[in-house]
C-alpha cells in the first residue's frame, strides 16, 4: 500500500485553492474554507494558550492528541514517555539558551506546547518546492559508519539570511541509499516562517512522508518545556556573550525509537515506524553547518556566525564535544574527515579535543560570497 505524504498533499490542497482564489469569488470561498479547516486539523483543542512576547502562540495540547496520531501508521501507537536507556549530561562552558515563551507562562501536566501554525503559514507552504537553480551548501565533519546517534554543544546566532533561502547549524543523522534522515539544530528560515529569527527546529525524512517539527503528523513529543519551532534567545554577539544548547539525537537501544534531547531534557521522538530503515541503526552521521543557495551567482546568505573558523572564539561559531554512539560505546570523531563545499564563502576548522569533556569541537561558517570567489 502506498504511503502518505501529507505535507505534499496539504501542498497541493492550498495550490489548487490558490488557483480558485485567482480564478473566482466563488473560488476565494471554496478556498478560504479550505485553509480554515486545515487549520482546524493542524491546531488541536487547546487546554491552554500562551502569547510569548515576540508574537508567537504556544498552544498547550493534550498528549494523547497531538497530530503525530493522525499519521495512519501511529493510530494504535502507545507512548513511550521516557527512553530506557539514556542518563548521561554534557555541561558548556558557554550560557544555555532560552525559548522566550516560558517568560509568559508554561504548559501543564499532561500536555505538550504546540508552536501555533496560522493562515500565513500555510500560505508559505506552496512556497516550500526548491527550484532547479538550487543548491546545499555544507561544512561538516562526518562520520559514514553504523551508530546510534550522537550529540554536541551548538553555538547560535542570528544571522542575514536571503528571503528564499535558509540557513542551519544541526546535527544530521540517515541511511546512506536511503530517504531516511534525521536533523534538528537551530535554523534561520524565512520560507517556512516568515520571519528571520534564530528557531528551533528538527525536520525528518522518510519513505512514510517528511515534516518541519510537530507541522504535520509524525514526530511523538512528550516533554511539556520545550516547543519546536519557537524563537531561541538570547543569541550570541560577535566578540560578546555566548550562548549554546546542548542536542542528543539518538537511537533507543531498546525500542525501534529515535530520541530527541535539547539542554539534557528528552523532548520526544521519531517512531521506528515512519523511519523503517533506520528502525536499528544509522550509517551516517554529521555535525555542521548547511545553506540553501537559490541562485547560480553565489548568495549572501551566511553560514554559523557569518564569520570564517580561522576568527576563532567568540567571533567564529563553534560546535563543542561532537560524539557518536555505536551500540553501547560512545566514539570522537576527532580523526574522522571534514568537508566545506565552497570553502571560499563557508569553511571548518580541524576538529579537536577541548577542555574536560569528550568529544571533537570544531569553529564553522563564513559569509557567503560569489560562487566563483578564490
Amino acid at each position: 500500500m502506498a504511503r502518505i505524504n501529507h505535507e505534499k498533499i496539504i501542498f497541493i490542497v492550498l495550490a489548487t485553492c490558490l488557483v480558485l482564489i485567482s480564478g473566482a469569488e466563488g473560488g476565494r470561498t471554496i478556498a478560504e474554507l479550505e485553509i480554515r479547516r486545515q487549520l482546524k486539523h493542524l491546531n488541536k483543542p487547546a487546554v491552554k494558550s500562551i502569547k510569548s512576547e515576540d508574537g508567537d502562540i504556544i498552544d498547550c495540547v493534550d498528549i494523547y492528541k497531538q497530530l503525530a496520531f493522525d499519521h495512519p501508521l501511529l493510530k494504535n501507537h502507545t507512548i513511550q514517555m521516557r527512553p530506557s536507556n539514556y542518563d548521561g549530561e554534557i555541561k558548556s562552558s558557554s550560557k544555555l539558551t532560552e525559548q522566550l515563551w516560558h517568560k509568559s507562562g508554561s504548559c501543564p501536566e499532561g500536555t505538550i506546547p504546540v508552536l501555533r501554525t496560522r493562515k500565513s503559514d500555510l500560505l508559505r507552504m506552496v512556497n516550500l518546492e526548491n527550484s532547479d537553480a538550487s543548491v546545499i551548501e555544507s561544512a561538516k565533519l562526518y562520520v559514514e559508519h553504523e551508530n546510534q546517534g550522537g550529540e554536541a554543544i551548538i553555538n547560535v546566532w542570528n544571522i542575514n539570511v536571503e528571503p528564499k533561502e535558509w540557513s542551519t547549524a544541526s546535527i544530521l543523522v540517515s541511511k546512506r541509499a536511503t530517504t531516511d534522515m534525521i536533523t534538528a539544530g537551530w535554523i534561520v528560515n524565512p520560507i517556512v516562517f516568515g520571519d528571520n529569527k534564530t528557531r528551533l527546529y528538527t525536520y525528518w525524512t522518510s519513505d512514510s512522508g517528511r515534516c518541519y517539527n510537530l507541522k504535520c503528523p509524525g514526530f511523538i513529543q512528550t516533554n511539556k518545556k520545550t516547543s519546536l519551532g519557537v524563537e531561541i534567545s538570547p543569541v550570541s554577539t560577535y566578540g560578546g556573550s555566548q550562548y549554546s544548547f546542548h542536542m542528543m539525537i539518538y537511537k533507543d537501544l531498546n525500542h525501534d525509537n529515535w530520541w530527541f534531547y535539547y539542554n539534557n531534557e528528552a523532548v520526544g521522538y521519531w517512531p521506528g515506524t515512519l523511519i523503517t530503515k533506520m528502525a536499528k541503526s544509522a550509517d551516517h552521521i554529521e555535525w555542521g553547518g548547511q545553506i540553501l543557495r537559490t541562485t547560480p551567482a553565489g548568495t549572501k546568505t551566511q553560514m554559523g556566525s557569518g564569520h570564517f573558523p580561522d576568527e576563532g572564539e567568540g567571533k567564529a561559531a563553534f560546535i563543542n564535544n561532537c560524539v557518536f554512539y555505536h551500540l553501547y560505546e560512545t566514539i570522537a570523531p576527532i580523526n574522522f574527515p571534514t568537508r566545506a563545499t565552497r570553502p571560499f564563502s563557508y569553511d571548518i576548522s580541524r576538529p579537536q579535543n577541548v577542555g574536560q569533556q569528550p568529544g571533537a569541537s570544531f569553529y564553522f561558517g563564513g559569509p557567503g560570497g560569489p560562487v566563483y570567489a578564490k
